[in-house]
């Protein structure tokens, strides 16, 4: 893939910024435009034919059989071929358009997908869902438009009325003139709808306003479980009612505003021939034999008005590239964001340890952690268990480096964390999330996903491993059967057992677990306990745990409260202390005993 330069892009915008982003493709839209160019030169042949033809007749006008009808036919047949030349010319020009605007949306999207797998979770906290689907999706989408269609549109809209002009100035610069009146007045109507800073904020609200409404749309969709038990409807979700009337109070407001101007500027460019005529009637009426006057007429009669027909389009094609130009500057800001840091010194981890020395940590100004220190010693189990909110998945996020801690030092074998190279520290851990995401694909890719290179022998292995062979090979197809993100046909546990196998198949030196098993039921829980032995045999793992259950044979458990560590120790050692951890034991086997009595 081609590196999609984002240096200097800040100091050029429109189109010097698309054929910047294009790469190596944009000597594939120069060649469009090129062709573009000579298709545009082609169409022109006819008309210039037709005055010719004219010529001849008037010559003779008063003696038809003087005609020379070979020099007319002749004539006719160069016409055919510019009209043959256009349409092959066009069509590798469209097909040279098109395919730079598929490579360039795959690199874009490919680097887009590649930036955001290297940012902080903490770009994710500000970037609604709707937002970055929308510039993935749309903004993205709108290129392809753009280059695929009216670059070679712009290119004609502007090469064409040029070759028109000049050639009728230089058959008559008077009638020149006279068409060419609206065009200046047109131009600055046209920069006051379009290209004025203005309307390029219109665009921006656009734009703001589509990601605020995409946004609410998501966050609707995903609670729909609770808008259909308690019986709501659309008008109920007030966010998504606000964004949406917002969004069609700047779209009324946008269209009232323009409402007189666009038709105006319609009207004034196509009003070439209110000017044309009363100077041609004068300039016949001027001149006694209008022999080759007359002729010329007619021509910019059928070519002066139809100056506006190109220029109109090159009117659609500069608002569409405002509108771009908004796009490419969220895509900017996406390619742009700042990453974490790669050290310029780097280590490898020596081992698989797992250390934390005085880490702090806070989500803008709301502090996490407060001075966090533990080590979990290779080929041990360490359970971090505590109140909601205590910071125990926090932990388990740093350990992978989704974010970087505001002090202290965190260490994985031996190495600062913050100097292992970023695709050597995934390699090294592997990380079981509390919601089992399943990618739309079947489920052998998406276990797959733990070793890209695995064989389908290793894919069942580690399926069988996790427990979740025996439902997998009961679905309808088996492991090519298809999931959505998700998960259409797994319930959560399922999802959780098929993330377990991903983690397996990857046999990385660390482990880190978080709420591995909160969506499973008690079957589940049961075969996914029993597949935890696969998975840490020989590892360090760091688990997050709710389910006291399933940490009692734990090596160390460490109790966090209010961001602090408050106890250490393994399950026996925590309820002789007495303390918030043997509370918390009690308070949950007094729940898997708790029954509800019916009363007749």
């Amino acid at each position: 893939m081609n590196d999609i330069s984002t240096e200097n892009s800040r100091r050029k915008a429109g189109l010097l910024r698309l054929l910047e982003i294009a790469g190596t493709k944009k000597w594939w839209l120069l060649a469009s435009m090129f062709l573009s160019v000579l298709a545009t030169l082609a169409e022109f042949v006819p008309f210039l034919i037709v005055y010719l033809v004219i010529v001849e007749l008037a010559r003779n006008a008063g003696d038809f059989a003087a005609i020379d009808r070979s020099y007319v036919f002749n004539l006719g047949y160069i016409s055919l071929a510019s009209v043959a030349l256009y349409g092959v010319l066009l069509y590798v020009s469209l097909m040279l358009s098109h395919i730079a605007a598929f490579n360039i949306l795959y690199e874009i999207r490919i680097r887009l997908a590649d930036k955001l797998s290297r940012l902080s979770m903490g770009f994710f906290d500000k970037s609604t869902t709707g937002k970055i689907k929308k510039i993935m999706a749309e903004d993205v989408e709108e290129i392809e438009l753009f280059v695929a269609h009216h670059i070679p549109d712009l290119t004609s809209a502007i090469v064409f009325p040029v070759t028109v002009f000049v050639y009728l100035f230089c058959l008559d610069w008077r009638l020149s003139l006279a068409s060419l009146i609206p065009f200046p007045v047109a131009f600055t109507v046209q920069v006051s709808m379009f290209l004025s800073p203005k309307a390029r904020q219109a665009y921006k609200n656009h734009h703001d306003g589509l990601e605020k409404m995409n946004s609410s749309v998501v966050e609707y969709v995903r609670g729909m479980p609770v808008v259909k038990i308690f019986n709501q409807s659309a008008s109920a979700f007030e966010q998504l009612k606000r964004d949406i009337m917002d969004f069609s109070a700047y779209s009324k407001a946008f269209t009232k505003e323009y409402s007189l101007i666009y038709p105006g500027f319609l009207t004034i460019l196509s009003s070439s021939l209110l000017f044309i005529i009363p100077m041609s009637v004068y300039l016949l009426s001027a001149t006694p034999v209008y022999g080759e006057l007359l002729p010329r007429v007619i021509l910019f009669l059928i070519l002066g008005g139809g100056m506006f027909f190109p220029l109109f389009k090159l009117m659609w094609v500069s608002g569409l590239l405002t509108k771009i130009t908004v796009g490419l500057d969220r895509i900017d800001d996406v390619l742009e964001s700042p990453e974490l840091p790669e050290s310029d010194h780097p280590e490898m981890p020596q081992g698989a340890s797992v250390e934390f020395c005085d880490v702090s940590f806070s989500y803008g100004s709301t502090p996490v952690l407060k001075k966090i220190s533990f080590k979990a010693e290779a080929n041990t189990v360490t359970a971090f268990v505590g109140p909601s909110g205590a910071g125990k998945s926090t932990i388990a996020h740093l350990c992978a480096r989704f974010w970087d801690a505001d002090d202290g030092e965190i260490r994985i074998g031996n190495a600062d964390i913050k100097a292992i190279p970023g695709d050597v520290l995934m390699e090294h851990v592997s990380f079981v999330f509390q919601d089992g995401f399943m990618f739309f694909d079947s489920i052998e890719e998406n276990i797959r996903m733990g070793d890209k290179d695995a064989s389908k022998d290793e894919v069942v292995n580690a399926a069988k491993a996790a427990q979740c062979h025996d439902f997998i090979s009961a679905l309808p197809n088996g492991y090519d059967t298809l999931v959505g993100e998700g998960g259409i046909y797994l319930s959560g546990g399922e999802q959780q057992r098929i993330a377990l196998a991903r983690a397996i198949l990857k046999d990385s030196p660390v482990v880190v677990l978080d709420e591995a098993t909160a969506y499973a039921d008690p079957e589940n829980e049961g075969k996914m306990l029993a597949s935890f032995s696969e998975l840490i045999e020989g590892k360090t793992v760091i688990i997050v745990a709710h389910r006291l259950s399933t940490i009692t044979q734990a090596d160390n458990i460490v109790v966090i409260d209010k961001g602090r560590i408050i106890e250490k120790g393994t399950h026996e050692e925590l309820l002789v202390e007495n303390g918030l951890y043997s509370e918390m034991w009690r308070t949950y086997a007094a729940s898997r005993e708790w029954t509800m009595e019916v009363k007749g």
